[in-house]
């Protein structure tokens, strides 16, 4: 409505009715649906319905009204207020500042149009009101005109109640205008959106798709794109859950209500009487109505076939400009009506579910303190993104009013989900079919993050039907295909999952099929009490309550057992399951089709064992020494024995004729790869790198051409026995180490190390990926071709094959490795011809090769995106590479002789580490300027670059710089206008003896070793929250920098900063200290203690020195207000001199929690120095530490405080 907009309403309804013939009838049922519904209505409750004149507030609160409900009985029009009321409203109807609604109850509305039988107005014509009669009679007739509810076409009052109260709620959704921009991620929904709606185009109509899982979003987006695009619609309707009114009340229900809703149709008592005879209103009646108009629908949360088929079957129902938004879980629903365009509703990102999780948890939208703080972040990572799990989650933690709640709370929620998340979520399981729900939670328990193919090869039988299983979850938003190829399960929809698999093996006469939970597979083992109805068993062993040795007890129960997975993380040294007496009853199943076992305790692999339906043997960091001796594995695909040390051979593979992948990666006794792998034509994968027995082979690689594709030979010989071929047509992932040399069409040379990886990806219509196809890239090849020969293009390298630049069949591979582990001066040139035979890679490394020329062609590897070329001998690099748009990280460490770069504009990480001869030389144009994407930049050791201040104004993006071992004295002067640099390293700038002028953004800053520093200045309120000046022994200014780094710094920053540089004194700034390792400090109540500053002095021996990273100190707080600080520092044997007769204090400062609380009586500061193992005896200690507590603006700084001190004077 036009004006609705800038009128501030008091009330969303106003009730106009005949007192004596409503008021304890349908106008009380009324009232209380539409409070009880939240929609705020006015009532008059005084009303006496005497005289002609209305009352003040009864004309005040009319105008401060959206809707008026108008109850037309039988006694209306005897009363002359009622028919002034009804002349106000249609008045502000008239000029479109109310909407009216009426409601025929009892009466005819041919009789309120006519004003016949009970609305005859005849008995006023005599009297004093005949003027009136005109007006009254027009305003009668207007609103009889106006679709409404008729009584006597409804089944009950109450259903009619309903139904009304229903219709009011969607009304008031269409007029009143919500404020969407502060729901955190909106605007980019709407960004997302709006090329999908394309709204310029008027003559086209489209139907979009939103599409997503449960509780999402998807509602909350459509509703937001109605109220910002609807209201120039002459028609327009948001019917909200479809599927609950289709459930409830039927097709033709919903029909009627989608027409009533877009169109203002009355249905009056004839019409019903039709209907309910038979001829149901049909799809045929929705098109006729809707085909010659321009409408806005949004069907919201359509979950069936039929509903679209009654609604909305084709785009030729609508008129031309239409849009329709339908919102699903269900993607197969939208691609049978052909609705191609379909919006993917994706999870927050991590710092957005931060907000809104704060946003609900906490009063005014932030933690009190640190330790909410990392509790919170705890929280959010639990919904993982999904809006209605951080809500739940939010509201619920708002409740909780001590930190054991909070860590109670959360341990329960990740064991499983909050009530109404699973709710939510559990609508998606409900609806699936029994074999697809087991294929879920197979997947929950096993696939997750695993490539699509293998759990097609696992789950695809005559049961379960996986492929299909597989894409009607991908369709029901229930997993995700990644671009890669792989599943994607939500957090949540796998503990729903392993929650109602819980529940409902409850009431079945057997148990659960699938076991995951470590301490319940604990038990049973130990008790040997196994489930026969156990198909898939998943154990973390790392969660086990303690260590367990199978016994010797036979049990026939495993019968059935078809996935066995035992998994650690890959820190966890040490076995947690074990076999006793030899007893590998467990891998007895014949059906066993997954055996994975990190750590598999047994050094020989049992005999006999029936391995007839073994798809994956996973032995990682096993103990074996050798494998089976003789085995039938017609279904091995996948044979992976990574870091298994002890492995000496492996098995006759020759019965293994579908084997797909070997991986003996990290077996260093692996002394021979069986020949017999040679003939295993679908080998697709064989990773034998790191295997220090296999150095002895001399490998040589060369290509076979292919149909369509360049193919991989390799070729191994040892000493002098003759040489054998394996994988010759259809290796499509390598990597192997050891005396290798390429002889490819395009490469030649020795190397150490290759690997090269092709993506597996899925078919293209489960994933959304946009690829460079082979056409692309032949077309790309064709212009470029052209363009050279028009340029007298010579190719820039060796021309010895030169003329297979173009050849018509390619490398598949997505990355390629080629690696020498040492560089040398003097070492052989790896030639590189060519490198268009590699259009799909996505990252090229050619390291250590001595590389002198890289080819122009690079320019056709048009998906490029990573590249490192560290320790070559090329001078410079093609201009060619400008054209490479996704590239992003560029590594160039150690190429000496490297003296000049294309401009690569379009790069944000950049590595030239030790290029000493580089001079970095860039136009001066001042357009230039900001051209630069460079976010990350490394020039440490390039000593050859003149004016680095000059150079530096062309990055302004610049957030990470290192200009490490350089030789200026002073700071560039350009370093204070890079506004978005964090990170600044000028360690061992060993003639650099002041640093000032650095950016407010600057979070991070290293000096380690400069020698000659002096002077440190830092800006008022800096936001440095990491300072190193470790081993700059000439400061002097201790006490200056210490109050200008904990002072000075900003003052909203929430987390702790910390610096360290040499000192022998505890510095006067901190009040209170102590010899020793830790300090307690009794708070006074007043004046009020907002945080503390801390230090804590170390000693290093003079043969040692340390350095001050990011990672070596961790801080946590601990119950009872302690601060437990713990030093990790990186100490290592000092070789220079100037530092073999120092014995080198440090300080360690720091600033923590700005809110320590308000009851605190106790603060205690306890810290640690943990050293490594490596050093027999500890070569740094900590010898005291201080306290300084930050009190509230306007107190002292200093004030006398009791003081409790505790110390200890180990060693850690």
């Amino acid at each position: 409505m036009a004006s609705s907009s800038s009128t501030l309403w008091k009330y969303d309804v106003f009730l106009s009715f005949r007192g004596e013939d409503t008021r304890k009838n349908i106008v009380g049922h009324l009232h209380k649906e539409l409070v009880n519904r939240g929609i705020v209505t006015f009532k008059d409750d005084k009303r006496l319905e005497m005289g002609d004149s209305i009352s003040q507030e009864l004309s005040r609160a009319i105008q401060e009204s959206r809707i008026a409900l108008v109850v037309l009985s039988k006694n209306y029009a005897t009363s002359r207020w009622c028919l002034n009321e009804l002349l106000m409203i249609m008045d502000l109807h008239l000029r479109k500042k109310m909407k009216v609604v009426p409601i025929f109850y009892g009466v005819d509305p041919s009789h309120v149009r006519h004003q016949t039988g009970s609305f005859t107005l005849d008995k006023y014509q005599a009297s004093e009101t005949a003027n009136k009669v005109t007006n009254w009679r027009v305003a009668l007739t207007q609103i009889a005109s106006i679709a409404g509810k008729d009584s006597a076409a409804c089944e009950d009052e109450a259903s009619m109640i309903e139904e009304i109260g229903e219709d009011i709620s969607n009304q008031l959704l269409i007029m009143q205008p919500v404020d969407f921009s502060n729901i955190i991620g909106m605007n980019i929904h709407m960004e997302g959106l709006n090329p999908l709606l394309s709204m310029e185009s008027e003559s086209d109509v489209r139907m979009i798709g939103i599409w997503g899982m449960g509780g999402i979003g998807k509602t909350t987006i459509a509703k937001c794109l109605f109220d910002r695009l609807s209201r120039t619609f002459p028609a327009r309707c948001f019917l909200e859950n479809v599927s609950k009114i289709y459930r409830e009340r039927g097709v033709s229900y919903l029909m009627e209500r989608f027409l009533s809703t877009t169109l203002g149709l009355y249905e009056n008592k004839k019409k019903k009487q039709k209907l309910s005879t038979g001829a149901e209103l049909g799809p045929h009646e929705v098109k006729a109505r809707l085909r010659h108009r321009k409408v806005f629908l949004v069907l919201d949360n359509v979950d069936d076939m039929k509903q679209m088929h009654a609604l909305a079957q084709d785009t030729s129902w609508f008129g031309p400009g239409s849009r329709v938004i339908i919102t699903t879980r269900d993607k197969g629903l939208l691609n049978s009506y052909g609705v191609t365009t379909v919006y993917d509703v994706k999870c927050l990102d991590t710092d957005d579910s931060r907000k809104i999780f704060n946003q609900l948890a906490f009063e005014g939208g932030l933690p009190p303190c640190d330790y909410y703080d990392k509790l919170s972040i705890r929280a959010s990572r639990i919904a993982e993104g999904l809006p209605s799990a951080l809500e739940a989650y939010g509201l619920f933690f708002r409740r909780m009013l001590s930190l054991k709640e909070w860590e109670d709370a959360l341990c329960r929620f990740e064991r499983t989900p909050h009530t109404n998340v699973a709710d939510v979520l559990k609508i998606s399981y409900d609806s699936l079919e029994e074999a697809d729900k087991r294929v879920l939670l197979h997947v929950a328990c096993l696939f997750t993050g695993e490539p699509l193919q293998r759990a097609i090869n696992f789950l695809n039988d005559d049961e379960l039907q996986g492929r299909l299983a597989l894409r009607i979850l991908a369709d029901k938003s229930l997993i995700e295909i990644t671009e890669g190829g792989c599943i994607k399960m939500h957090y949540l929809v796998q503990q729903t999952a392993r929650e109602i698999e819980c529940q409902e093996s409850m009431w079945r006469s057997r148990g659960k099929r699938v076991l995951w939970d470590p301490t319940e597979i604990y038990e049973m083992l130990r008790l040997n009490r196994y489930d026969e109805s156990v198909g898939c068993m998943s154990l973390h062993m790392c969660k086990m309550p303690d260590e367990l040795y199978l016994d010797g007890h036979e049990n026939k129960n495993y019968n059935n057992l078809k996935f066995l997975k035992v998994y650690r993380h890959m820190d966890h040294i040490e076995p947690m399951l074990h076999f006793k007496n030899d007893n590998t009853e467990l891998l007895s199943s014949r059906l066993l089709r997954l055996l994975h076992w990190d750590a598999f305790p047994l050094t020989a692999f049992p005999d006999g064992l029936d391995a007839s339906s073994l798809f994956e043997v996973i032995l990682r960091h096993s103990n074996l020494t050798s494998l089976w001796k003789s085995m039938k594995l017609l279904q091995l695909r996948r044979l992976d024995l990574t870091g298994s040390r002890y492995l000496e051979q492996l098995p006759d593979l020759s019965m293994a004729v579908n084997l797909e992948e070997l991986i003996t990666q990290g077996c260093k006794r692996l002394k021979r790869i069986p020949e017999s792998i040679c003939y295993r034509k679908r080998l697709r994968k064989l990773d034998v790198s790191f295997c220090d027995e296999l150095n002895s082979y001399h490998i040589t690689i060369r290509e076979l051409n292919g149909r369509h594709h360049q193919q991989i030979v390799l070729y191994f010989s040892r000493f002098n026995r003759r040489s054998y071929s394996i994988a010759k047509l259809s290796i499509a992932n390598l990597s192997i180490g050891g005396t290798i040399q390429i002889e490819m069409l395009s490469l030649e040379g020795n190397v150490d190390h290759l690997c090269f990886s092709t993506d597996k990806q899925a078919t293209s219509d489960w994933t959304k990926r946009d690829e460079l196809g082979l056409n692309s890239f032949k077309s790309f090849i064709r212009r470029w071709s052209e363009d050279m020969a028009m340029s007298e293009f010579h190719v820039h390298g060796p021309v010895k094959k030169a003329e297979q630049i173009f050849r018509p069949t390619f490398h598949g591979f997505s990355s390629l490795d080629i690696i020498r582990f040492n560089y040398k001066s003097d070492g052989a040139s790896f030639l590189c011809y060519s490198l268009s035979m590699f259009p799909c890679l996505k990252e090229l490394n050619l390291i250590n090769l001595n590389i002198k020329v890289i080819p122009d062609d690079i320019c056709t590897l048009q998906s490029l995106e990573k590249l490192d070329w560290s320790g070559n001998d090329f001078e410079t690099l093609p201009e060619t590479m400008k054209q490479l748009q996704r590239l992003k990280y560029v590594s160039l460490c150690n190429c000496f002789r490297l003296k000049a770069l294309p401009e690569l504009v379009q790069v944000e990480t950049i590595k030239l580490s030790g290029c000493m001869n580089l001079l970095l030389e860039m136009s001066h144009t001042e357009q230039d300027c900001r051209r630069f994407q460079w976010l990350e930049l490394w020039l440490d050791g390039c000593k050859n670059i003149q004016s680095i201040s000059n150079h530096l104004r062309y990055f302004v993006s610049l957030s990470y710089l290192d200009l490490s071992s350089h030789e200026f004295e002073t700071l560039p002067s350009s370093i204070k206008d890079l506004s978005s640099l964090g990170t600044l390293c000028l360690n061992k700038c060993k003639k650099l003896k002041s640093i000032q002028g650095v950016p407010l953004s600057l979070k991070y800053l290293y000096a380690h070793g400069c020698e000659s520093l002096e002077t440190v200045s830092l800006p008022l309120n800096h936001s440095i929250k990491h300072l190193d000046l470790s081993h700059c022994f000439c400061l002097k200014q201790n006490e200056h920098l210490v109050t200008q780094f904990l002072k000075d710094g900003h003052g909203e920053e929430e987390s702790p900063r910390f610096a360290c540089f040499p000192t022998t004194k505890v510095p006067s700034y901190f009040d209170v200290t102590e010899t020793g390792k830790s300090i307690t400090v009794q708070i006074l109540p007043s004046p009020k203690v907002l945080g503390f500053d801390a230090c804590v002095m170390l000693t290093c021996g003079r043969l040692f020195r340390m350095q001050f990273s990011p990672f070596s100190y961790s801080w946590s707080w601990e119950v009872d207000s302690i601060f437990q600080l713990e030093l990790k520092q990186d100490l290592f044997h000092s070789h220079e001199s100037s530092f073999n007769s120092v014995k080198s204090d440090h300080l360690f400062i720091f600033r923590g929690s700005k809110t320590l609380g308000e009851e605190i009586e106790n603060f205690s500061l306890i810290s640690d120095l943990k050293i490594s193992d490596e050093f027999k005896f500890p070569p740094a200690e900590i010898k005291s530490c201080g306290v300084r507590l930050v009190l509230e603006a306007g107190q002292t700084d200093k004030i006398n405080l009791e003081k409790m001190m505790t110390s200890q004077l180990s060693f850690s």
